[in-house]
C-alpha cells in the first residue's frame, strides 16, 4: 500500500528550488515557528481552514452548517475564524460558501497519486534538466512518503531534491538520504537562544544533523539557504559565524542568501493568525551584496536569491 501525506500544493514549472524545470512538492507540518515564515499555511499536518474577508458576505451559511460549532464570528476582526482543535475536516463551509471566501489548505494524497502527477511534466525535466523538489513544511517529519516518492522518481531517472530545516530525527533524514540528488539545508542563525527566540526551537539539532549528513558515504552537493530577516537574524556577526561553520562542509555546493520578503502577509491575515514583523521591509540590493561579500571573503560561493 502506498505511502499517504500531507500535502499542501503541487507548483510546477518552478525554476528557484534545483536545476532546471521543477515540480515541487510542498508538504504540511513544520516543527519550527519562524517569526517571518512566508507559509504559515504550512505549520500544522491537518487541514487549514480560513476566510477571505474581501469576497465574504457575511450570511453566516459557514456558522450554521458547521457540525462541531468550530465557526466564529470575531467582532474585533470583523472575521470569521475557525476553532481547528474542534474542526473535524467535514468542509461543509466549503461546500455551502457561495462567494468562495471560505479558504482551505492541505490534502491527504498517496506518494503513487502524486508520483502520477510529477510524471506529466517529463517531458520539461528532460530538456531542462530538471526534476522533483519536495519542500515544506518540514518533509522529513513525513519520511515513509517523502522516501517512497523519491525512490519512484530515481527509479524513472528523475533528479531529486529536498529541502529541510534540519530539527527532525536523524532516523528520518537518514531514511531518505539513499534517494537524494541535491540537499537544501536552511540555518538560521549560530547562537541557540537567539536561534530558539526567533524560531522556536534551539540549534543543536539542526547543526548536528547537518554534519551527519556531510560525514555520511551519499555523495550529493549540500545548498545552504540562509534567510536574511532585517533586525532578527543579519548581524554581521551572524553572518560570519553561519560562514566559518559552513566552511567546514565537504559537501558544500553554494550558500544561498535568501532577502526577506512579505509575500505571506495575505494568507496570515486569512487565518486570523497575528504577523509580527508587517512593518518590516525587504532589504536593499545593495545591504544583500554586502551580506554576500562577508561569506566570499571567506572563500564561500555565495548566491543572492533561490
Amino acid at each position: 500500500m502506498s505511502a499517504a501525506a500531507s500535502v499542501l500544493r503541487i507548483e510546477k514549472l518552478s525554476s528557484f528550488d534545483g536545476d532546471g524545470l521543477r515540480t515541487v512538492v510542498f508538504l504540511k507540518g513544520c516543527p519550527l515557528r519562524c517569526q517571518w515564515c512566508s507559509t504559515p499555511e504550512s505549520h500544522e499536518m491537518k487541514t487549514d481552514f480560513g476566510n477571505d474577508k474581501k469576497k465574504c458576505t457575511g450570511c453566516f451559511e459557514c456558522v450554521n452548517t458547521c457540525p462541531e460549532q468550530a465557526i466564529n464570528y470575531d467582532i474585533k476582526k470583523e472575521q470569521f475564524t475557525t476553532n481547528m482543535e474542534s474542526c473535524s475536516d467535514c468542509k461543509k463551509c466549503i461546500d455551502v460558501c457561495l462567494e468562495g471566501s471560505r479558504i482551505f489548505w492541505g490534502y491527504t494524497a498517496t506518494a503513487d497519486e502524486i508520483f502520477k502527477e510529477v510524471q506529466k511534466d517529463s517531458i520539461f525535466y528532460y530538456h531542462s534538466g530538471g526534476g522533483v523538489t519536495i519542500s515544506g513544511g518540514e518533509p522529513f517529519l513525513q519520511k515513509n512518503f517523502v522516501r517512497e516518492l523519491l525512490k519512484k522518481c530515481v527509479f524513472q531517472g528523475v533528479n531529486t531534491a529536498i529541502e529541510t530545516c534540519g530539527h527532525v530525527l536523524w532516523e528520518n533524514i537518514k531514511f531518505v538520504l539513499p534517494f537524494v540528488d541535491t540537499l537544501f539545508y536552511d540555518l538560521k542563525h549560530m547562537e541557540t537562544n537567539r536561534h530558539k527566540k526567533i524560531t522556536g526551537v534551539g540549534n543543536g539539532l539542526i547543526l548536528e544533523n547537518l554534519k551527519k549528513i556531510d560525514a555520511g558515504p551519499q555523495n550529493f552537493p549540500i545548498i545552504v539557504r540562509i534567510p536574511v530577516i532585517p533586525t532578527v537574524n543579519d548581524e554581521d556577526g551572524n553572518i560570519r559565524d553561519l560562514g566559518e561553520f559552513c566552511r567546514n562542509l565537504k559537501k558544500l555546493k553554494e550558500i544561498q542568501l535568501l532577502p526577506y520578503h512579505r509575500f505571506g502577509i495575505e494568507t496570515y491575515r486569512k487565518l486570523s493568525m497575528p504577523y509580527d514583523l508587517e512593518t518590516l521591509c525587504s532589504p536593499e540590493k545593495e545591504k544583500m551584496e554586502y551580506k554576500a561579500a562577508l561569506l566570499q571573503d571567506m572563500g564561500l560561493t555565495v548566491k543572492v536569491g533561490g
